[in-house]
């Protein structure tokens, strides 16, 4: 049965976090069931403590990496590719954007993005996990059933964070290594190396008096939903893909400065894509509505013709013999006497 985590144990875990966030995690804990973090207490230590690493326990602004990277910033975190922050600006260049440029480089041709396109900038770490890659963005769709390919800025909404992270632990396959007692081997099955380990476990261990007094509970097993149901309604998905896509269009409009042109193609982008949302959402409700529509009831006289028919199975009654008609007596008529004659007496 899963660990009963209730509103004040997610605040008492994430101090910081926006309320939107623990109130998604205290409501939906059902995700977090279904992918059998909440079985054990490892599972749970060890889901918690990388998840604070990761987005600063949900504090990072927007959920998003930040990729306003200084050269000499670039050049310390990978210092395999940059000797100097020097060798950064010489590559990439100084102007407005150049960060971009660098990120698409970089991460172009690796966890499936496209080399030469802007998916090295366009799948950047988002969410509670922090998503990295066209592929990451691929499994948190096949997973949950939300755009996140077409619109990967929903993987940063707030109210969806228990099925973006749940999604996360279940694509990496994560159970066996806290099951196993293998923290290192969970890191590195989570960012590819053992990045940030001392934060890890310090969270970890911050987190281990609240994850000691938390109970396991029997009732919680009627909550889990249905695993075939979907866990994101596709009211959510196009309520997401459009708040998802508005959100990029504004931030790519003051990163790079756009002038009074460009905002108007994108507010009339944004109209367009408004616009086929919810023609998309309306067809789908009348398809819906199609589908459950009933059949008329019977009339009256149907019913009663219907309920006065014998069952089908029932036994038909033994036909009524036919009665045999008497026919009426004959008169009886008198034999005539015969005539006898007295003999006289000699």
């Amino acid at each position: 049965m899963p660990i009963k985590l209730t509103a004040a144990d997610w605040r008492a875990i994430f101090p910081r976090a926006p309320q939107q966030v623990i109130d998604a995690f205290a409501v939906k804990q059902s995700a977090l069931d279904k992918a059998g973090i909440t079985a054990t207490k490892t599972r749970l230590a060890y889901f918690l403590a990388n998840i604070e690493h990761e987005c600063g326990g949900f504090t990072i602004p927007n959920l998003t990496e930040n990729i306003n990277y200084t050269a000499a910033r670039m050049a310390a975190v990978w210092p395999n590719r940059f000797k100097s922050a020097a060798a950064v600006q010489a590559k990439f260049g100084t102007s407005k954007g150049w960060q971009t440029k660098a990120f698409n480089d970089i991460y172009g041709g690796r966890m499936g993005n496209r080399p030469g396109t802007s998916d090295g900038s366009r799948y950047i770490g988002r969410g509670g996990p922090q998503w990295t890659g066209r592929d990451g963005y691929a499994a948190l769709e096949r997973i949950t059933g939300l755009p996140a390919v077409m619109s990967p800025e929903i993987a940063s909404r707030l109210d969806l964070q228990p099925e973006i992270c749940a999604a996360f632990w279940q694509w990496k396959g994560l159970n066996r290594f806290a099951d196993a007692g293998d923290f290192v081997g969970c890191v590195k099955a989570w960012n590819g190396g053992t990045n940030g380990m001392a934060d890890r476990k310090a969270q970890m261990a911050g987190n281990d008096p609240i994850i000691k007094r938390l109970q396991v509970v029997s009732d919680q097993a009627a909550a889990i939903p249905d695993p075939k149901a979907a866990p994101v309604s596709k009211r959510e998905a196009l309520v997401g893909s459009a708040v998802g896509t508005t959100s990029a269009a504004v931030a790519t409009g003051v990163q790079q400065g756009w002038g009074w042109e460009a905002w108007l193609v994108a507010a009339l982008v944004l109209v367009a894509v408004a616009a086929l949302s919810g023609a998309a959402w309306w067809w789908w409700r009348r398809r819906k509505a199609a589908a459950t529509e009933t059949l008329p009831a019977p009339s009256l006289a149907a019913s009663q013709t219907v309920a006065d028919a014998p069952a089908m199975d029932a036994p038909m009654p033994p036909a009524a013999k036919p009665r045999r008609k008497r026919r009426p007596a004959a008169a009886k008529t008198s034999a005539p006497k015969r005539k006898t004659s007295k003999r006289k007496a000699a």
